[in-house]
């Protein structure tokens, strides 16, 4: 950044954040964009999110969270494909199979996808596409359900299973999953009339198959959390 926009010198840049590192929330690309966008504040540039995947590009695979909202991003050019929008008020229950996935590594693999299957692919981001401008979180469940079934053939999650199971039971909205990473949630609508039992139920079941769970809650405009365990916090999603 300094070579680009013609300053010398330098400084001192701190980093301060609590995402768990290889767990799949986008820790590596939250800490470029966090340094970006600290140094231009340091040195008075002004830069839009597509000047940010710019600078960012020559680096790493990264995910999209420099633009608000849902994204459709690839992440491998490191280019915004479509902004999606921004969802409902939503809560998901997060547990964590354990372990780290170094996300360079995961990226290296080659993707076992036939034609049947990236056919599915975009046909689910065009469900959710139209899903999350109608607000239809139902139907963002269930794609990302049948995401996180599909990615089984890549990194399989022991967990998905049994919280599938568990969402069907509870009347969840469906199961989210970190692609490249350790940790499952299920989706729940704030404004469900039954939150409270749904929210109580899901936590039980999620502590009873892992040990542990916390809750993040997800706002259309300001994340918030509340519940975390140390290393985590909401944020914005993607993907």
């Amino acid at each position: 950044m300094l070579r680009r926009y013609g300053v010398w010198g330098g400084g001192r840049l701190t980093l301060d954040g609590d995402l768990t590192e290889g767990k799949g929330q986008a820790s590596s690309s939250a800490d470029l964009v966090a340094t970006v966008r600290a140094v231009s504040e340091a040195i008075g540039v002004t830069l839009t999110p597509a000047d940010i995947e710019s600078l960012l590009r020559p680096i790493e695979p990264t995910d999209g969270v420099m633009y608000p909202g849902v994204v459709a991003f690839l992440h491998r050019q490191v280019r915004l494909q479509a902004m999606l929008g921004h969802l409902p008020a939503t809560t998901i229950v997060g547990v964590d199979e354990g372990g780290q996935v170094d996300t360079v590594d995961f990226n290296r693999i080659p993707k076992p996808f036939g034609r049947a299957e990236r056919r599915e692919y975009r046909s689910l981001l065009d469900e959710i596409t139209v899903a999350i401008g109608k607000g239809d979180l139902a139907t963002v469940g269930a794609v990302a359900t049948r995401s996180a079934l599909l990615n089984q053939r890549l990194r399989p999650k022991s967990m998905l299973g049994d919280l599938v199971a568990l969402s069907a039971a509870t009347g969840a909205l469906g199961v989210v999953a970190a692609h490249s990473g350790t940790i499952l949630g299920l989706l729940l609508a704030d404004d469900d009339p039954d939150y409270p039992d749904k929210l109580a139920r899901v936590r039980y079941g999620c502590r009873a198959l892992a040990g542990r769970a916390w809750v993040d809650r997800s706002m259309p405009t300001m994340p918030q959390s509340t519940d975390l365990p140390t290393g985590s916090r909401s944020g914005p999603g993607a993907r």
